[in-house]
């Protein structure tokens, strides 16, 4: 949700809005900038392990950044 955030602000618009929902199973969090248009993010967003899938996209309110994420606790290997 941080790379999210750190997106919406680096578009410095006056405010930005966190929305939450089930997709699936998995977790959405989506981040609405309402200003700005740079897609960078998306690579680290990508790298982050369960995340499933990643976008960004603009209209009328500005930027939208989202990532749908494994609600799953990751995996840890026994040495």
């Amino acid at each position: 949700m941080r790379l999210l955030v750190d997106a919406a602000m680096v578009d410095e618009g006056r405010r930005i809005s966190v929305h939450l929902a089930d997709q699936d199973g998995m977790l959405l969090v989506v981040v609405l900038s309402h200003t700005g248009t740079g897609d960078t993010v998306l690579t680290d967003l990508a790298a982050v392990p369960g995340t499933a899938s990643c976008g960004t996209d603009t209209s009328d309110e500005g930027r939208r950044v989202w990532a749908v994420l494994s609600t799953e606790r990751p995996r840890t290997t026994a040495a």
